[in-house]
């Protein structure tokens, strides 16, 4: 069967290899919150805006045009000359970039980030620019082959070595007494993001090489850009205003109340905690995501609109279903995760709010990558723009007056208006089916269904004489796990129907 489904095989690799990232991604930020404290983290995550600006710089369209051109190459010669001449433009331009932010780091951070403790931060992270831009290149290859296991392969070394590093190295420093600072995240970053880059160099050299003519390179690149730079010059423009967006964030907190050191703490455990945490279930819609746009150009290409209607109708089930799932797991959990495993009972009342983001967040992110595959770039370039543009309205009116809920709702208006414009939109190209019972109505009777059968587990726990954290954590990780159980099983039922 999987043989026969290239998208449910590739989906799948994709997303155990994303579920087991993102819990090495989750005990990653519980190590490291304790290490540098919800003020270290913020500090660290400030980095994140620039350094995310110059990697959509250097290979932000790169890796969606590898993957669409390789989908459409008729040939295994024309996919890996593909490959090669991404390799080339994006590694040159990742260099420059890197060099920029290496030797104006310390201006980058007291004119840009407004925070001096960013300049060192930022001038070793930016040794990760070209790595990123390799591994970025070499997914979107096999992506496009709709061969995912070294792409999903790459990304678990990656976050082993992360979590590795970070841990050689804080108890290196505590038995040296070296004082631990977030200067500990970004030098297991690179590690990791090494790691994660040799492991593709060396999956591609293992395979069979062609002979490729200058000429015929030089016309691969020629291509290659014009679809590519023009997903580029979208991407910077989107992650340009995404970093004003993060960067006034902090500033603006403080407008709100709240001191300096205290809006960097806020900031911290927003994005370093209650974000991540939210975003985790989106490892399904994500793996579904990537693995419908080289399908999705494919059958664009060939016109076959059975195989496209029905791609893009299960793609969004997946996104309602996980979304709504999302809503129920995270309002009933969310205290106990940020209270008791991160250990700030704010990033549990963010988690809570930021739940009902869950079904636009993963449906925002499908319903995009369906556009980019049928070529409308532009229009869900526009969406996200529409999108950015309401989170900075947000940051700069509503939380001076309502502090970060003012952001947190914000985000959830932009997610469910690029949800709505996306498929308006998409809506006039492909005439597919959408069904309420099946989408919306189903999914919420398994989730209050199997949030019902955990409340039971967690009521029989409680005629238990045991106590203390440990049989907390015991009954509530039963109580997560009947729910999951529960849920899916009604999910494989109504399949076998």
């Amino acid at each position: 069967m999987l043989k026969r489904h290239p998208i449910i095989k590739g989906a799948m690799v994709l997303t155990i290899a994303s579920i087991i990232t993102r819990a090495f991604g989750f005990l990653y930020r519980i190590f490291l919150s304790n290490l540098i404290g919800a003020e270290g983290m913020g500090i660290f995550q400030l980095i994140f805006p620039v350094l995310t600006f110059c990697v959509a710089l250097s290979c932000g369209g790169i890796q969606i045009a590898v993957s669409r051109f390789v989908a459409e190459s008729k040939s295994r010669a024309h996919s890996f000359a593909v490959l090669i001449s991404s390799l080339l433009m994006s590694v040159l331009i990742s260099l420059v970039t890197c060099a920029v932010v290496y030797f104006y780091s310390d201006s980058i951070a007291i004119h840009i980030i407004k925070n001096a403790d960013c300049g060192r931060l930022l001038s070793y992270a930016s040794l990760t620019i070209p790595v990123t831009a390799i591994h970025s290149c070499i997914a979107g290859y096999y992506l496009g082959l709709k061969k995912t296991f070294v792409p999903a392969c790459s990304t678990v070394a990656e976050q082993v070595v992360k979590i590795g590093a970070v841990y050689v190295l804080g108890v290196v420093w505590l038995n040296q007494g070296i004082a631990i600072t977030p200067m500990i995240a970004v030098y297991s970053m690179i590690i990791s993001e090494i790691a994660g880059a040799l492991f593709c160099v060396i999956a591609v050299g293992a395979e069979k090489r062609y002979q490729i003519r200058f000429s015929d390179l030089l016309q691969t690149a020629k291509n290659l850009f014009s679809v590519s730079y023009i997903l580029t010059l979208n991407r910077i423009l989107l992650t340009f205003l995404q970093c004003v967006e993060a960067i006034l964030l902090p500033i603006v907190l403080v407008k709100s109340g709240l001191e300096s050191s205290q809006s960097l703490a806020v900031y911290g455990v927003l994005t370093g905690m209650a974000l991540p945490v939210v975003t985790f279930p989106s490892a399904i819609t994500n793996s579904i995501s990537t693995m419908i746009l080289p399908s999705i150009a494919e059958s664009n290409v060939e016109n076959n609109l059975c195989a496209l209607k029905k791609t893009i109708e299960n793609s969004i089930w997946f996104s309602t279903v996980s979304g709504i799932f999302g809503i129920g797991i995270f309002l009933t959990f969310g205290h106990f995760i940020g209270a008791e495993i991160f250990g700030h009972a704010e990033a549990g009342a963010y988690i809570e709010i930021l739940a009902w983001l869950c079904p636009f967040l993963y449906l925002s992110i499908t319903l995009g990558s369906v556009l980019h595959g049928l070529g409308k770039t532009t229009a869900a370039f526009v969406h996200n723009l529409i999108s950015i543009l309401i989170r900075l309205i947000s940051v700069w009116w509503a939380v001076p007056v309502f502090g970060i809920n003012g952001y947190l709702w914000g985000l959830l208006l932009s997610h469910l208006t690029t949800t709505a414009l996306h498929y308006i939109y998409m809506k006039r190209y492909v005439s597919y089916r959408f069904s309420a019972w099946e989408n919306i109505a189903k999914p919420l009777v398994w989730t209050a269904v199997s949030l019902l059968a955990g409340f039971l587990v967690r009521y029989i726990f409680s005629f238990s004489v045991c106590s203390g954290r440990l049989f907390s954590y015991i009954s509530t990780g039963t109580q997560l796990l009947a729910v999951c159980a529960v849920f899916f099983l009604c999910v494989a039922k109504n399949h076998q129907k």
